[in-house]
């Protein structure tokens, strides 16, 4: 495993010498910020299912102010790093809960340039809701084949079009669906296209994440679906296809 984490470990460092040059300006600390990603992964190592590892899936990368705007202004990047995670766990013939999740916190206390990285489980480590792989996520990364005509109905007013491999939802203005609700988390949950549907991800969320009334940590969607985040109701359709009955949803049930 060490061999094939080191492998990795390259490609980390590739990603971050190409895209975060401004916030590592040097070499150094752009290794090193690969390196404590595989070894915060490494250090989350758990015993799982079937005797087969499972490694953390909640990492965090906590940066100087100037920093952690930066990493935050480049979710590709991000979105890059936790596939490459995926791939490192794969290889390494590791399990995750639920795909990996970096999050970003801004630290007065660091200086310039300076970071840490810590990686655990998220708190509602819920078995899989159906056959959903790492190779399946994995797979999709490479070529996501994206819904035709999906949509998110948020609160009952509001209409958005998925035409995004990968949409973050909350409240923070950075999400590519912003709800601005005190109920709902800064970073709540995420759609992602996986073979032709789209899946929900909740993003260890306050409140938790619900689909047609059951809380999931992760669940495909298919139309006429009743999401509700916290209390705050979506229902998702797609055009052309006739929905299911649409769940009546009572969050207090």
């Amino acid at each position: 495993m060490k061999f094939k984490l080191s492998r990795l470990e390259a490609r980390l460092q590739s990603l971050i010498e190409g895209s975060a040059s401004r916030l590592f300006p040097s070499r150094q600390q752009q290794n090193d910020l690969a390196y404590h990603l595989l070894q915060a992964m490494r250090a989350g190592i758990r015993p799982g299912r079937d005797g087969i590892s499972q490694a953390p899936n909640l990492y965090t990368i906590n940066a100087d102010p100037e920093g952690a705007k930066v990493l935050l202004n480049n979710q590709a990047l991000l979105d890059q790093l936790a596939e490459t995670l995926v791939e490192a766990g794969r290889e390494a013939e590791l399990e995750f809960p639920s795909p990996p999740v970096i999050r970003v916190y801004a630290d007065p206390a660091l200086a310039p340039g300076q970071f840490n990285v810590t990686a655990r489980n998220s708190r509602e480590n819920l078995s899989q809701t159906s056959d959903l792989s790492l190779s399946d996520i994995a797979a999709e990364a490479q070529e996501p084949r994206i819904p035709e005509g999906a949509f998110l109905i948020v609160d009952g007013t509001r209409v958005v079009t998925l035409t995004q491999p990968v949409l973050n939802i909350g409240r923070r203005a950075d999400n590519q669906i912003v709800i601005d609700d005190p109920r709902v988390s800064r970073v709540h949950a995420q759609l992602r296209a996986i073979k032709g549907r789209y899946w929900i991800f909740d993003l260890d969320s306050t409140g938790g994440t619900f689909v047609n009334g059951e809380r999931v940590h992760q669940s495909v969607l298919h139309p006429g679906d009743v999401i509700a985040l916290s209390d705050v109701p979506l229902v998702y359709g797609q055009d052309g296809d006739e929905p299911d009955e649409t769940q009546d949803y009572d969050p207090h049930e």
